[in-house]
C-alpha cells in the first residue's frame, strides 16, 4: 500500500511538472484584436480596427532589409533606398507624393517619414480614412515604396547631396568616439562596417545601377509586412493589401535573407575612446549575449526577471550617486537589444577626472553584492508594484490607445519576433507570474548576466584626461580585485507609509460655476483659489495637474537672482517632508503620481499627472510642495559638486559653447536672461535663501489657478480638493503680478559664432519685437512658419540640396509684454551659408510680394483641422487648453471656434503677416561656423 501511495503521488507529480512545462512552453498570444495574414507571394500582414483617432488609419511598409545587406559597393545605399522612395515612383513623380500628401494633411518629416537600420527599413504613413479615394491612394503609396520607386538618375544625383549633409548633422565627437568602440563592442561582425547612414565616398560616386541592384534584390514581398491600423473596417484593411499588393512577385533566383551573428569572445576587451571636444568621462560595461528568444511564456517571463533584476539594481545605484563622494554622478543598468543577433546587459556611468576606477569598481562591486548577497524581499516588492502598475494601466487604456502608440509592435513583432501581446492578457500574465517570482530566481540574475566572456569596456574621455586614464591592464585588473574586497549586504531603510501622516484642517468649496458651452467646473476655495475642471472619458487611468501664478524670479533683485531662478531645482533636488527623491520614489512605487514644481521668469507652476485612483497621493504631492519643502545639505552639495564638474567637462564640446554663446546674444547684455549657469555660479548659491524663496513663491494658493483633465469623479474629487488644496495657506487680498525685467532680444544685427572643428554650420534668423497680442495675428504667424516651411524644404533640400533638415515657426506672447517672435534654422556646410541664406530670404520675400498659394496654405489648414479634430478628444489639449483662456483672457468659447478659425485664414492675412514681422530690422541673425 505505501508503494502504491509513494507510485500515486510521483504520477501525481510528474503529471503537474509535466502541466506546468507545458504551459510555459506555449507561445505567447498574438493581440486577439490582430488579424494576421501572408498573401501568395509571402507578404506579411496585420490588420486591427482602433477607434483612436477617429477617421486616421497608421499604414507602416516593415522591410526586414537594412544595411547589413548591402554589398561592399553598397555601403550607405539602403538608407538612400529609403529617400529614393520620396523621389519618384510608379504613380507619383517627384515631388508629387509629398504635395499629394501635405494636401490631405499630412507634414512631411511629421507625419510622414521612414528609417533605416542595420536590418530593416520602415515607412511611416498615417492616413486620413474617412474618403475612400484617400485611403486607397494611402495604400497605392505604400504598394510603390515597395515595387514602383523609378530610381531615375537626375533623381538619384539630386539626392547625393541631401544625404551628405544628413551625414554631416551626424558628425562631431560622439560620431568619432563611436568609430572607436563600435568595432570592438561589433567583434569581427559585418555590423561593424554597415553604419545605416554608409560611407560618403560611396554615397556622391556610386553607379547608378548599383542602387537598383540594391532594390531589385531586396525589396520584394516575400522580406515585407504591410501594418494597418486604425478607425477601418478590418476586412476593407485586408482587401486592400490583397488588391495593391497581391500581385507583386518575387524575384528568381531570390538572394536568401542571411543573418550575421556577432562572434563571441573569451577575453575582456578595454577601448579608450578620446576625444577633444568629448564634454566629460563616460564608462560603459557591457555583458554580451546570444539575443534570447521571445515566442513562449517562459521567455516572456524571463524579460520580466531581467526588468526586475535592472529595476532593483539601478534603484541602489541612485541611491549611491546621492551620497557624499559619490563614485559617479550617475549610473544606470539596463538588458537590450543592439543589433538583431546580439542582446546586452549593460552598466553605465558617468564620472568626474580622478574617480574612472571608482566608478567602475563601483558597477563591478554592484553587481558582486547582488551575487554574494541577493536583493531582500522589500526591494522586489517595490519594483513588482512599479511593473504591475504599468501593466494595469496599459489594460485599462486599451480601448483608448491610439492607432500610431499600437503600431509598432507589429512592425517590432514582424521584423524581431517581439511579443506583440495584447495589454489585457499581458496584466492578467504579470498578475499570475509576479507573485510567483522568488528573490532568489531573480539573484540568479547575477551570474546569468554578468559573465567573464564576451564582456567589453569602453572608457570616454576628453582627450585632456589621456594622461590620467587608465591602462588596459589597470581596467582588467579591478575585475580581478574584486574576489579581495570584502563586501556586506545592502541595508533597507525603513519607511513612513504615508507622505501626509497628520491631515491639515479642510477648506471649502465656496462656489461652483458651470461653463456649459465648453463643458467646465469652475470652483472657488475658501482660501481664494481657483480650480477649473474638465472631466473627460478619453483616458481612462489618466487625470493631467497643472497650477500657475505670477511672479516668478522677477520680483526678486539681481542680487537674489540665482537664488530665485535655482530654487525650485534646489527642491526637485532635496525632495519633501520627510522623504528624499529616492525615498519618494520607494514609497510611490505601484503608484501613477509625477508631480513637479517650477519657477520660472514670470511666473511660478505645479504639473503632473496622476491615476484617478492615485489622485489623493498627487493631491498630498501638492500640498507638501506648498508647505514644506525639504532642507538637505547633504542631497544639494552632491548635487552642486557633479553640476559644477559637468559644466566644466562640457566646456570642451561645441554644441555647448555655440549654445551658451548663442544665449548671451539673444540675452542682449541682460543678466537675469543667462539660461545657462557658468560653474562658478553655483558657488554663489545659498540654500536657505533658496527655500526661503520657494516658500514665499508657493506662499499663497489664491495667487494660483489650478487646472484638472480627465476621468475625474467630481464626488470623490471635491473632498480630496477641500481636503488638500483649500486648507493651503491664501490670501486673496494679496494678488501678485511679474515684473517687466526688460529682457529683449536684440534686432537688426548679424552675429558670428566660431566652435568646434568639423566642417558644418547653422544658421538661425530670429526676427522678434513688441506687438499688441492678436489671436488672428497669432494665428498667422503660426500659418506663416508652416507655409514657409514647406518651401524652404523644396527649395533648400529638393532644389539646391544643401540641408537635410530646414524649419520655420512663429508665436506671439503677452510676456512680459505683448509680442512676436520667428526664426528659420537649417545646418549646412559653411561654403553654403551664404547661398542658402540668399534663398531662404527668396522665400520669405516671394510671400511678402505675391502671398501664399491657395495650394499651401490649403496644406497647412487641411493639417490643423485634423489636428484641431484629434486635439478635442485628449486631455493634454484640454489642459492647456483652460490655462491660456484664462492666462490671455480669453472667453472660453474660443476653444470650439477651431474650425471657424482654420477657415477665415487667408492668403492676404499670411502676406501681411510675413510683411509686418519679417523684416531685416526685426533680423538677428546668428551664424555657426567651424573654428579657424
Amino acid at each position: 500500500m505505501r508503494n502504491s501511495r509513494i507510485i500515486v503521488l510521483m504520477a501525481f507529480w510528474l503529471g503537474c511538472t509535466i502541466t506546468v512545462l507545458a504551459q510555459d512552453n506555449e507561445k505567447v498570444p498574438l493581440d486577439k484584436r490582430v488579424r494576421k495574414g501572408k498573401l501568395e507571394n509571402g507578404l506579411t500582414y496585420y490588420v486591427q480596427q482602433n477607434p483612436k483617432p477617429e477617421k486616421k488609419v497608421e499604414l507602416r511598409l516593415a522591410v526586414n532589409v537594412g544595411s547589413i545587406l548591402e554589398d561592399d559597393d553598397q555601403a550607405g545605399l539602403a538608407h538612400f533606398t529609403e529617400h529614393m522612395a520620396f523621389n519618384g515612383s510608379k504613380n507619383f513623380e517627384k515631388n508629387e507624393l509629398v504635395s499629394y500628401l501635405q494636401s490631405i494633411g499630412v507634414s512631411f518629416g511629421g507625419d510622414l517619414n521612414a528609417y533605416t537600420g542595420f536590418d530593416e527599413t520602415v515607412y511611416i504613413l498615417p492616413i486620413p480614412s474617412e474618403d475612400e479615394e484617400i485611403l486607397r491612394k494611402g495604400f497605392l503609396v505604400l504598394a510603390d515604396w515597395a515595387n514602383g520607386v523609378l530610381m531615375e538618375e537626375e533623381d538619384i544625383d539630386g539626392e547625393r547631396g541631401i544625404i551628405v549633409e544628413e551625414w554631416r548633422t551626424g558628425q562631431g565627437y560622439s560620431q568619432r568616439i563611436r568609430d572607436q568602440y563600435l568595432p570592438v563592442l561589433l567583434h569581427e561582425s559585418k555590423y561593424a562596417d554597415r553604419l545605416p547612414i554608409g560611407k560618403m565616398e560611396i554615397v556622391e560616386n556610386f553607379e547608378y545601377e548599383t542602387i537598383r541592384r540594391f532594390y531589385r534584390d531586396w525589396y520584394r514581398p516575400d522580406l515585407m509586412a504591410v501594418i494597418a491600423v486604425g478607425d477601418e473596417d478590418p476586412d476593407k484593411l485586408e482587401a486592400l493589401i490583397k488588391e495593391f499588393f497581391g500581385e507583386m512577385e518575387n524575384p528568381a533566383n531570390a538572394k536568401p535573407r542571411e543573418s550575421f551573428p556577432v562572434p563571441s569572445h573569451e577575453e575582456t576587451f578595454v577601448t579608450i575612446a578620446t576625444d577633444a571636444e568629448a564634454p566629460g568621462i563616460q564608462l560603459q560595461l557591457y555583458y554580451k549575449h546570444q539575443a534570447q528568444p521571445t515566442e513562449t511564456k517562459e521567455d516572456y517571463k524571463n524579460t520580466i526577471k531581467r526588468s526586475l533584476y535592472s529595476g532593483m539594481l539601478n534603484q541602489r545605484l541612485d541611491e549611491i550617486r546621492q551620497k557624499p563622494d559619490a563614485p559617479f554622478i550617475y549610473a544606470g543598468t539596463g538588458y537590450g537589444n543592439f543589433v538583431r543577433e546580439m542582446d546586452y546587459f549593460s552598466a553605465s556611468a558617468a564620472v568626474v577626472p580622478g574617480k574612472i576606477d571608482a566608478g567602475l569598481t563601483a558597477l563591478i562591486q554592484e553587481n558582486e553584492r547582488v551575487a554574494q548577497f541577493g536583493f531582500t524581499e522589500q526591494e522586489l516588492e517595490r519594483v513588482k508594484k512599479t511593473i504591475l502598475n504599468s501593466a494595469e494601466r496599459a489594460a485599462k487604456e486599451m480601448d483608448k490607445a491610439e492607432s500610431g502608440s499600437i503600431v509598432g509592435r507589429y512592425v517590432s513583432h514582424f521584423l524581431s519576433g517581439r511579443f506583440a501581446e495584447s495589454q489585457d492578457w499581458r496584466y492578467e500574465f504579470y498578475k499570475e507570474t509576479l507573485p510567483k517570482i522568488t528573490v532568489e530566481e531573480i539573484n540568479a540574475l547575477a551570474k546569468e548576466l554578468v559573465k567573464d566572456e564576451n564582456r567589453v569596456v569602453v572608457i570616454i574621455a576628453p582627450e585632456k584626461e589621456k594622461e590620467n586614464l587608465p591602462t588596459e591592464e589597470t581596467v582588467l585588473a579591478l575585475f580581478d580585485a574584486i574576489e579581495h574586497i570584502q563586501l556586506t549586504p545592502y541595508e533597507e531603510k525603513l519607511l513612513a507609509e504615508d507622505l501626509i501622516t497628520d491631515l491639515p484642517a479642510a477648506g471649502k468649496v465656496t462656489s461652483n460655476n458651470s461653463i456649459s458651452n465648453v463643458d467646465v467646473q469652475e470652483l472657488t476655495l475658501s482660501n481664494g483659489a481657483k480650480v477649473f475642471i474638465k472631466s473627460t472619458d478619453f483616458k481612462n487611468d489618466e487625470i493631467l495637474i497643472s497650477a500657475s501664478s505670477k511672479g516668478g524670479s522677477s520680483l526678486y533683485s539681481l542680487e537674489d537672482h540665482l537664488n530665485a531662478s535655482n530654487a525650485a531645482v534646489m527642491v526637485n533636488v532635496m525632495g519633501v517632508g520627510d522623504f528624499s527623491p529616492t525615498d519618494l520614489r520607494k514609497v510611490l512605487s505601484g503608484k501613477t503620481v509625477s508631480i513637479t514644481p517650477n519657477i520660472g521668469t514670470y511666473n511660478q507652476t505645479i504639473s503632473g499627472i496622476a491615476s484617478p485612483k492615485d489622485l489623493e497621493t498627487a493631491f498630498q504631492l501638492i500640498h507638501l510642495y506648498f508647505t514644506k519643502p525639504r532642507k538637505d545639505l547633504e542631497l544639494y552639495e552632491v548635487y552642486k559638486a557633479n553640476q559644477k564638474s559637468q559644466l566644466e567637462s562640457a566646456e570642451a564640446n561645441p554644441d555647448y559653447q555655440f549654445s551658451k554663446q548663442l544665449n548671451k546674444i539673444i540675452a542682449d547684455g541682460n543678466p537675469r536672461a543667462l539660461g545657462i549657469l557658468d560653474p562658478a555660479d553655483y558657488d554663489k548659491l545659498n540654500v536657505d535663501r533658496g527655500l526661503e524663496i520657494f516658500k514665499e513663491r508657493f506662499s499663497n494658493a489664491a495667487n494660483f489657478e489650478f487646472f484638472f483633465t480627465g476621468n475625474i469623479d467630481t464626488k470623490t474629487f471635491i473632498p480630496l480638493l477641500e481636503q488638500y488644496i483649500a486648507s493651503l495657506p491664501g490670501d486673496p487680498n494679496n494678488k501678485e503680478d511679474f515684473v517687466d525685467l526688460g529682457i529683449r532680444p536684440p534686432k537688426g544685427k548679424t552675429e558670428r559664432i566660431e566652435v568646434g572643428t568639423d566642417e558644418k554650420s547653422q544658421v538661425i534668423m530670429y526676427f522678434s519685437g513688441e506687438t499688441d497680442y492678436d489671436r488672428k495675428k497669432a494665428a498667422d504667424i503660426g500659418y506663416l512658419g508652416e507655409i514657409l516651411t514647406i518651401k524652404l524644404i523644396e527649395n533648400l533640400r529638393e532644389e539646391i540640396g544643401g540641408v537635410y533638415g530646414v524649419g520655420a515657426s512663429g508665436s506671439m506672447g503677452i510676456e512680459p509684454v505683448g509680442n512676436f517672435r520667428f526664426s528659420i534654422q537649417f545646418p549646412c556646410s559653411p561654403d553654403m551659408v551664404q547661398k542658402l541664406t540668399d534663398a531662404a530670404w527668396a522665400e520669405v520675400k516671394k510671400i511678402q510680394e505675391n502671398g501664399p498659394t491657395e495650394e499651401d496654405l490649403n496644406k497647412v489648414k487641411e493639417k490643423r483641422r485634423i489636428a484641431y479634430e484629434e486635439n478635442l478628444k485628449r486631455n493634454f489639449f484640454w489642459n492647456s487648453q483652460m490655462s491660456s483662456v484664462r492666462n490671455y483672457d480669453l472667453p472660453w468659447e474660443v476653444i470650439l471656434e477651431g474650425k471657424a478659425s482654420i477657415d477665415a485664414v487667408t492668403p492676404e492675412r499670411i502676406q501681411s503677416a510675413a510683411k509686418a514681422y519679417l523684416t531685416k530690422e526685426n533680423l538677428l541673425e546668428v551664424q555657426r561656423f567651424p573654428a579657424k
